[in-house]
């Protein structure tokens, strides 16, 4: 299988909440998307890892991906071992994605580096063929992504490229609002946090969007150069 986007979250609606839109676009374009989790939200200050499970597959159902995957990894203890690497690339070459997407390189929750710095290590380790894993049984071919792009969280990160969701945001709010235990039902029960998310995530895509005069865009980082075949592919 190839496919157009993998994009990987420490926890269920990191995704949604920062390249909902991104991916509602690609696969309106007829683009392929899965979502790996690599924790279930197990230490989430609302609900807990089945609600939330379920939260997920309600949330997948309405992008239109076509699988997503859980790790399992330890909620608050996402650790760059070697076992973890393993587990990442097995997925990546899995699906052998174009694109690659993850956790912002620096944020509030220490998951969220910690899960851009693991990503970001399998995903140039997948590209080596004498690391083996295994599918089924037989041993999967080497596998690297064109580029690894790191989405952006609670913490204001200048991006690297912006992409205009305009047409998508309202979809992308009901998306993360798929999410009842973490945003509507801890908002009615009085979570102000939680209802200045909602803001701040609406308020940061604006300002995305304004950069490149639309009115909601997702931003993202990169490590590398931006490549295009012309100038004018940029505009």
């Amino acid at each position: 299988m190839s496919i157009d986007i993998l994009a990987f979250g420490a926890h269920p609606d990191d995704v949604e909440c920062a390249a909902a839109g991104v991916i509602l676009k690609t696969i309106k374009n007829n683009g392929k998307v899965v979502i790996v989790d690599l924790t279930k939200g197990e230490l989430g200050s609302f609900g807990d890892q089945h609600s939330r499970g379920k939260e997920a597959l309600q949330a997948s159902a309405m992008l239109g991906i076509i699988a997503r995957e859980q790790l399992n990894l330890r909620d608050g203890n996402i650790e760059n071992t070697h076992e973890n690497r393993l587990k990442v690339i097995h997925l990546i070459r899995k699906y052998q994605p174009k694109i690659i997407l993850a956790n912002a390189v620096f944020d509030r929750h220490p998951d969220h580096k910690k899960a851009a710095d693991l990503i970001r290590e399998a995903s140039f380790l997948s590209g080596l063929r004498k690391i083996e894993t295994f599918e089924q049984g037989e041993m999967q071919l080497k596998w690297r992504a064109g580029a690894v792009y790191h989405y952006i969280q609670d913490y204001f990160i200048k991006p690297d490229v912006v992409v205009d969701i305009t047409d998508f945001f309202t979809k992308k709010t009901e998306v993360i609002q798929a999410y009842d235990t973490q945003f509507v039902s801890a908002s009615d029960s009085g979570a102000v946090g939680i209802l200045n998310l909602l803001k701040q995530i609406e308020s940061t895509n604006q300002i995305f969007g304004r950069a490149i005069g639309v009115q909601y865009a997702e931003g993202f980082t990169c490590e590398r150069y931006i490549g295009a075949k012309d100038l004018l592919d940029l505009i």
